[in-house]
């Protein structure tokens, strides 16, 4: 005979676990999932139960729903206000790989519409079991056109929520975004674990985090391990600080896609296709950012381009010239203004790719970089868009840009401190260490670096550069040309620089007379 469950409501609150007391949460009314109907048997749908006392704490006013040691399967979880979700050591909340079990409209485990006061904290798991979605071929079909994308969307979803955190909890394996949020204030995210397979098999576009439009954001301590960008920040955010976190990724680890006011500090990026990335077209704006302290090993391991820092704009996001409406203007490009990078070390297949766009109001304005250090491994041939960069540059162009430094249309550069040395042995196609087109007002200050052995091309090469002031550089042994100044290349200053072991201190192109001014140089 079917027995038949009867849910008994608890009256009173219960008397909080120790874990939770020492977890640093001191709720005024904890209520246990299990006496709501839940069974951690990775077995029984927990979906209505664990909803029912989502509705019921809320009700009350609030308070921490407690989730004891257990596994606990369920489809989509609506969140409610003022409701904290503490899983204990030892739980762990898996999303159901039928996508029936979740809402129609918002195939997410865990979403939150226009809700304040949320926490989901605690020493437990939530694992979205994302790379089952892709078993039996389902992926290779789903890359073909064959089938409809067979998968839940961001697996913990918020929008237009406010006052939301997250801390100590394990998340892993979302089949789509893991988090994702959407118009949000107030979010804080403290020493999470975000983990997800970095292979192709493991699935796709699987970001640990997404912030669109979003602001006082703070995320600091977090482990993170994705197959797609770590963290991305998009659209008109604001007011957002990222410290002491490990990335590991095959894609970006901080992808910057619009924001006012970003710090973004003491990190390490372990084997990434890209460590610090931007993409601004039409609309966006990028204003007031500010990364420091960051060590990058972007390894050989995976067939990725390893780039150390790329920033791209252009008015549409295109992959090429191809995708451009023909006879029709361009919009206007996104912004980019007050960008400063400094304290980076970097072992990387690439160095640093900066390109705006071609008109005045679109080139990126007040970059600096100061205290860079890079060594380029070589691992990744980049030849086909080494030497002539196209324009417009792919975007996702970061797996195949130049090998060591390239800057095109920029207004305000300033390179402070810079180090550049290649992997052995050196090819002689890599060329130059840093490359400047198109730009207004640069000052290189503090430059060491040459050229590739065995090439040609000279240390630093300018092309179309107006007023360049060059100062306190030095070349290394092994320098050919440390200085090429190009075709439209106009005041060049050149002081206090150690260019005695260079076998030519500067060169400049035929047809090119660009007034130059020299001072206290060892030649």
């Amino acid at each position: 005979m079917k027995r038949r469950h009867i849910t008994r409501f608890p009256r009173t609150a219960l008397k909080a676990p120790k874990g939770l007391m020492s977890s640093g949460h001191r709720p005024s009314s904890v209520y246990d999932i299990q006496a709501f109907g839940a069974v951690g048997d990775r077995t029984t749908m927990n979906t209505e139960a664990i909803q029912r006392a989502v509705d019921f704490v809320s009700g009350k006013g609030g308070g921490t729903i407690y989730f004891p040691s257990g596994d606990y399967l369920m489809g989509t979880l609506r969140l409610r206000d003022n409701v904290t979700l503490y899983l204990e050591n030892g739980c762990t909340i898996w999303g159901s790989t039928d996508l029936d079990d979740y809402d129609p409209g918002h195939k997410h485990l865990l979403y939150a519409e226009n809700v304040r006061n949320i926490a989901l904290v605690g020493r437990g798991a939530i694992d979205g079991q994302g790379p089952r979605f892709w078993d039996n071929g389902r992926l290779a079909r789903w890359l073909r056109g064959e089938i409809d994308l067979p998968r839940t969307a961001d697996m913990i979803r918020f929008d237009h929520c406010e006052n939301i955190t997250m801390e100590d909890i394990e998340v892993r394996y979302g089949a789509f975004w893991n988090i994702g949020f959407g118009d949000c204030r107030r979010i804080t995210i403290r020493a999470l674990t975000i983990i997800n397979g970095i292979y192709d098999e493991d699935g796709p576009n699987t970001d640990g985090v997404n912030l669109w439009n979003c602001t006082r954001i703070r995320i600091s301590d977090c482990d993170i391990q994705t197959g797609d960008d770590c963290i991305v920040v998009l659209g008109d955010s604001r007011d957002v600080n990222i410290t002491n976190c490990k990335f590991t990724t095959t894609e970006t680890a901080l992808m910057i896609s619009g924001v006012r006011n970003l710090t973004f500090s003491n990190s390490t990026i372990h084997d990434a296709g890209c460590g610090i990335g931007f993409r601004v077209w039409n609309g966006i704006v990028v204003d007031g950012v500010h990364i420091d302290n960051i060590v990058m090993d972007v390894s050989e391991k995976f067939n990725t381009g390893g780039q150390a820092i790329y920033l791209w704009s252009f008015p549409l996001y295109v992959e090429s010239d191809s995708e451009i409406p023909q006879g029709e203007p361009l919009p206007p490009a996104g912004s980019v203004d007050n960008v400063t990078i400094s304290n980076i070390t970097a072992k990387a297949n690439g160095g640093i790719f900066i390109t705006g766009f071609r008109e005045r109001e679109g080139y990126i304005k007040g970059l600096t970089l100061d205290n860079i250090r890079i060594h380029m491994f070589g691992g990744k041939d980049k030849s086909a868009l080494n030497e002539h960069p196209p324009d417009p540059y792919p975007i996702y162009g970061f797996h195949g840009a130049p090998y060591a430094m390239y800057f095109r249309y920029v207004e305000n550069l300033v390179l402070r401190n810079i180090k550049f040395s290649w992997n052995k042995p050196e090819r002689a196609d890599w060329g130059s260490a840093l490359r400047c087109v198109c730009v207004e007002d640069l000052e290189i200050d503090g430059f060491s670096g040459r050229q590739a052995k065995s090439s040609e091309a000279p240390a630093i090469r300018l092309k179309h550069v107006r007023s360049a002031f060059i100062r306190g550089c030095r070349a290394p042994a092994g320098t050919g040309t440390f200085l090429d100044i190009g075709e439209g290349a106009e005041d060049v200053s050149l002081m206090g620089n150690d260019l005695s072991r260079a076998r030519q201190a500067y060169v400049v192109a035929e047809g090119t007379t660009p007034r130059i001014f020299e001072a206290g140089n060892r030649l």
